[in-house]
């Protein structure tokens, strides 16, 4: 299979892009910066190639960090105005509190699905089970092959042959 080539001057286009635009919006650069540490710390850490930990983190992250560059945006767009946001212990707490809610759903929704799903199997083979039961009940044992049991496990002696 062969490699994909990676591209040279896109990273270097994007800088020549990305670097003048933050310049231009200076105070709301340094507000996405500060306040999206959080994301930048998920990314470093985040060891899975899909990388679901930042985006998880970030997009909550960002969430909590825009109420406060529209504010800024609409008053005064200087970067003592920025200032004064980090001054604010609130808007650190709404923009980290938003980050961690995001590593709150990294780390807890996976192991609660994957719960849900195992119950939910678990409950599927025992309905499984009790059909097998009724079917061979009302057709005879042959109708299951002779290697199910009452109880629709495998008999024994069908798991030697079988094997």
């Amino acid at each position: 299979m062969a490699r994909k080539k990676k591209k040279k001057g896109g990273a270097l286009t994007l800088i020549l892009l990305i670097v003048p635009a933050a310049l231009i919006v200076l105070p709301t650069t340094i507000l996405f910066g500060i306040g999206m540490i959080p994301t930048i710390v998920a990314y470093v850490v985040d060891r899975d190639p899909d990388k679901s930990a930042p985006i998880t983190v970030g997009g909550l992250n960002f969430c909590g960090c825009m109420p406060f560059a529209i504010d800024l945006w609409k008053h005064q767009h200087t970067i003592g105005a920025a200032a004064k946001v980090f001054a604010d212990p609130l808007s650190w707490l709404v923009m980290y509190s938003a980050a961690a809610v995001g590593w709150g759903i990294y780390y807890g929704i996976p192991p609660m699905v994957a719960g849900l799903e195992v119950t939910r199997a678990e409950k599927r083979v025992e309905v499984l089970k009790q059909k097998k039961v009724a079917l061979v009940q009302e057709w005879g044992p042959d109708v299951a092959g002779d290697y199910f049991d009452e109880s629709g496990g495998m008999e024994p002696e069908a798991e030697m042959e079988s094997a």
